[in-house]
């Protein structure tokens, strides 16, 4: 059954008023109103529409302003007072330990405290002995150097070839004449053609016939992982950063526990924070 909606002749002028029509017979006046029905309808879903665009603009742009090198994974980095090639390189540390299934906040704080007493996450090579006293050469160095005089380990020094090429050479897959060639590089420092060999070998990079290229970050990040982890991703339950610190450190000593690298990795824990570490 249909149905008659009546409007009084009061109400129509009240419209009329309201809407801004002026026809005059009731025909022109029921058209008048639907088409404005239908403009404002379209006005709401177009005033919609944008509101959503807003919102999803608005919510994108908060995405990307909570996006901060600072805060990468579960590790906070504020306390480490790091510059921006630090962060891009920490950050590639941390890529690297979770494309090999290490997602543990600790176990993480654990291998970049030791990167970080190493090289301060600045891959480089090993720096010339030339302005290092010669009884630090010599408690480091031993009987590689201990049969010098001192007039005669100064001379030597002052050459960075001739000083790696004695204390380095004929040692660990080294010739006689490969220390400086070998000498340490990358983020941990790695040292000696026998680890350039094994550790290239593990990665995939030839760092025997291009050692330089241990100076790569990105290269650099897969041989100290490659080193600490030695190919592990499962490692103890770690109750505190500096336990994982203490860990690692000693893997980079070669088991040794030298209590210089613990103390130096564990001091480097503070730079490093777990974030909402219950």
């Amino acid at each position: 059954m249909s149905k008659k909606l009546v409007i009084s002749e009061q109400e129509k002028k009240t419209i009329k008023n309201m809407y801004g029509l002026n026809e005059q017979d009731d025909m022109s006046f029921l058209q008048g109103l639907l088409k404005k029905a239908m403009e404002l309808a379209n006005k709401d879903n177009t005033s919609t529409d944008t509101t959503k665009d807003e919102e999803s603009s608005s919510s994108e742009d908060k995405m990307t302003s909570d996006v901060d090198i600072t805060n990468t994974s579960e590790i906070d980095l504020s306390n480490g007072n790091f510059d921006s090639i630090q962060k891009e390189n920490i950050k590639l540390l941390i890529d690297a330990m979770k494309e090999e299934g290490i997602t543990d906040p600790l176990t993480q704080i654990g291998i970049l405290s030791v990167i970080s007493k190493e090289s301060n996450f600045k891959p480089k090579g090993e720096v010339s002995y030339a302005s290092t006293s010669n009884s630090r050469i010599k408690s480091i160095f031993g009987k590689r150097v201990s049969k010098f005089s001192d007039s005669e380990l100064d001379n030597i020094k002052r050459d960075p070839k001739k000083f790696f090429d004695l204390v380095y050479g004929g040692r660990f897959g080294n010739a006689p004449d490969e220390g400086y060639k070998y000498r340490g590089r990358g983020f941990n420092q790695l040292t000696f053609k026998g680890n350039y060999k094994k550790y290239g070998d593990l990665i995939g990079v030839d760092l025997v016939g291009n050692p330089d290229s241990a100076n790569d970050p990105k290269v650099a990040a897969k041989i100290a992982l490659a080193f600490l982890t030695k190919g592990k991703n499962s490692f103890p339950k770690f109750d505190s950063k500096e336990d994982a610190a203490t860990y690692f450190a000693d893997i980079n000593a070669g088991g040794s526990g030298a209590s210089s690298h613990r103390s130096k990795a564990i001091a480097a824990t503070e730079k490093f924070d777990v974030k909402n570490l219950a």
